[in-house]
């Protein structure tokens, strides 16, 4: 019998290899891309035949501004080659695993923000800081979500207890009902997330409802809103080459609302990401503003 020696190195190697095969065999990887403006006929056929779909769905999928996913496949290599053939047809297309796509890490939610000598450093509550060169920023997304809250109230009034009014001869009885009611209620706010080319995940993030604005100092505005706007304008001139996204400001016909459900706000932002790098390859193509 031969047994041939094996390094621990090279073993542990082949362990990688097979926990990513079996890995990519289980995970869903989607294919996305930046709808055109204006998809032709031509573009709907080649697309549609890409992704097994009919025209009329095609067509649906390629509509809005918000970059789409348009398939799922069961492998990477499957999914890049759709890809591709999306890309050879003329369109922004990018690949994502679906873990990658939902999972997302606690972010830095930024608190104050200075700019200092070619950086700007953030501070959260707890004083805890992030630097950021003015070079490095790549993206800034702008956008509106909305959050529900519920509240449980409760109200008593008296209410005519009937059996003990009738035990009494017809001498009103009265009794406490207590109903209690749940409210929700919704609130919007604005946000703003920058990130660096490194990681899908933002390097900060900014709530209007959570920001101290006195280091707006003499630019300090009587408003929230106004304040918040102020520092968006600031962020834009802190780093003058990220490409400034404020598309999830607004509403779309075709698009998810921006104010809707959280995790659908975090899906559409990482798209948004991925769309940008993909983009630089077709400057303009996933560009909202720079």
């Amino acid at each position: 019998m031969l047994i041939f020696a094996q390094s621990p190195e090279r073993g542990n190697d082949l362990k990688n290899n097979l926990g990513e095969r079996l890995r990519d065999q289980h995970e869903v990887v989607h294919v996305a891309v930046a709808p055109p403006k204006t998809p032709g006929e031509g573009l709907l056929r080649t697309v549609a035949s890409l992704v097994g779909k009919e025209i009329v769905d095609t067509r649906l999928m390629l509509a809005g501004e918000i970059p789409r996913i348009i398939a799922s496949c069961p492998d990477t290599d499957t999914a890049e080659s759709m890809a591709q053939g999306l890309r050879d047809a003329g369109l922004v297309a990018f690949v994502c695993r679906d873990p990658e796509l939902r999972n997302r890490s606690a972010g830095f939610a930024a608190h104050t923000a200075r700019s200092g000598a070619g950086n700007v450093i953030f501070s959260d509550r707890r004083g805890t800081e992030v630097r950021i060169e003015a070079g490095h920023a790549f993206l800034i997304i702008r956008g509106r979500m909305q959050s529900a809250t519920q509240e449980k109230t409760s109200s008593t009034k008296m209410k005519l207890n009937v059996p003990a009014t009738v035990l009494t001869g017809g001498i009103p009885i009265m009794r406490r009902v207590t109903k209690k009611t749940t409210q929700e209620s919704f609130q919007v706010e604005d946000f703003v997330r920058i990130y660096d080319r490194r990681s899908s995940d933002p390097r900060v993030e900014m709530f209007q409802n959570h920001v101290d604005y006195a280091f707006l100092g003499p630019e300090l505005a009587p408003s929230t809103p106004a304040n918040f706007q102020i520092v968006v304008t600031k962020l834009r001139e802190w780093f003058p080459l990220a490409i400034f996204d404020e598309r999830l400001t607004r509403r779309f016909k075709t698009d998810v609302p921006a104010a809707g459900p959280r995790e659908a706000l975090e899906i559409t932002c990482r798209l948004i990401y991925l769309c940008q790098l993909a983009g630089e390859l077709k400057e303009g193509s996933c560009v909202s503003d720079r």
